[in-house]
């Protein structure tokens, strides 16, 4: 099979960004760690594997992080025992074209998408499972790093990859490719707003709106139609989109005055530029997880206010963290998809996000704006990367 993968090599990680801020071709370099490969086929590890061909897989902000090399090696997951390479493409839409004789539940021809893409309990056939697995929280698996994974099992971005049963769904045959495709980033958003749900009269803030920031706008409008969502955001064109998706504000000019102005809260100017408010948001989803987002959020933020932690870096970042303390801030993590309570039934957010496809609450048409071949996959992520085009969600498909 062809694939795109990051290789965990450090000499190549370490030179790359070394000649990055000099050559930033080398970013599209044999030199780079991404690499598109062919890797010799295997048979299927076990009868609980199959085998899927791609159809489509869209591009996401932690595909944008391991292609232009963001990931540093003093993070916590660093630290981890893991495989030595990273499949790329996990938002994805594939048919089934082989089984293993323990699969009864999909058969040739089915299309899926993809589930569970990290090493967890059920893809390594552990019994019996550890407590977060046990709960439907597969991302937070204890076991992540216990025994070995088989190797050349690819992803999105390939010709075809294998996987462990438990990882793949079968797609509903109402639900086109392309909204397929869209089910895993918008599972992350409903995640997010389940893991602290806005209340009635609430005001929360909503920082970046790409594709999960519009999506957290839409279910935090769906769980509470009487809170006030306010977005910020820098290019025009998502912001006519937060609007659309139903946000009521979103932020001109300086953000700590514009939040003043919207929350009552009193704006204080201290020496050397710093800024901070008392009062603010009840709410804020940080869909961006940069040291400047994380730092001001938990500046407009009203004491007791709640940070969740949506967008993220690979890499440590800076700020202060007094707020924390100083006004009793609550920090929420947001890993992917999981298990949550929605309408008092318990229940996995990507079933969850396929359950109100199917039933016409949520449409997810239009956020496919750019479609790559995935042989010129180089130049889908510069393109995105340049920042110069209207792109809301590009994909590549596999012909």
């Amino acid at each position: 099979m062809k694939s795109i993968y990051f290789e965990v090599n450090v000499p190549k990680i370490l030179i790359t960004k070394l000649l990055a801020g000099l050559i930033p071709q080398v970013y599209y370099s044999p030199v780079s760690p991404v690499q598109y490969k062919e890797i010799p086929d295997r048979d299927l590890p076990g009868r609980n594997w199959v085998r899927v061909k791609n159809k489509m897989a869209g591009i996401c902000g932690a595909d944008m992080s391991l292609f232009f090399v963001k990931a540093n090696p003093k993070i916590s997951i660093a630290a981890l025992p893991g495989m030595p390479r990273a499949y790329m493409g996990h938002e994805l839409v594939g048919i089934v074209v082989e089984t293993g004789a323990g699969v009864t539940d999909l058969s040739v021809g089915d299309r899926v998408v993809l589930q569970r893409y990290l090493p967890c309990c059920s893809i390594k056939e552990i019994d019996p499972p550890c407590n977060s697995c046990r709960e439907g929280n597969y991302t937070l698996c204890e076991n992540f790093s216990a025994g070995e994974m088989p190797l050349n099992l690819g992803a999105g971005f390939g010709d075809h990859f294998i996987a462990h049963r438990s990882q793949v769904i079968k797609v509903p045959d109402m639900i086109s490719d392309d909204t397929a495709v869209m089910i895993e980033p918008t599972a992350v958003s409903l995640h997010a707003v389940l893991r602290r749900p806005p209340q009635k009269d609430e005001r929360l803030l909503v920082i970046g709106a790409g594709v999960i920031g519009l999506n957290v706008i839409r279910f935090a409008r769906l769980l509470q139609p009487e809170c006030r969502i306010h977005v910020l955001e820098k290019i025009p064109f998502k912001k006519d989109l937060a609007k659309l998706m139903g946000a009521d504000v979103v932020l001109e000019g300086d953000p700590y005055e514009a939040t003043a102005g919207h929350t009552g809260a009193r704006l204080y100017r201290g020496p050397l530029g710093n800024s901070v408010l008392l009062g603010g948001f009840d709410l804020i989803y940080d869909c961006v997880g940069q040291s400047a987002t994380i730092h001001d959020s938990l500046r407009w933020l009203r004491s007791r206010g709640d940070y969740v932690m949506i967008g993220n870096q690979l890499s440590p970042v800076r700020f202060d963290q007094t707020p924390v303390w100083n006004q009793e801030i609550s920090l929420t993590g947001v890993n992917s998809h999981g298990c949550e309570t929605y309408l008092g039934e318990k229940i996995s957010t990507f079933d969850l996000t396929i359950k109100m496809i199917t039933q016409g609450i949520v449409n997810l048409d239009g956020f496919i704006t750019h479609r790559f071949p995935l042989a010129d996959y180089r130049e889908a992520f510069k393109r995105i990367h340049s920042g110069g085009e209207k792109i809301i969600k590009a994909v590549l498909v596999n012909s």
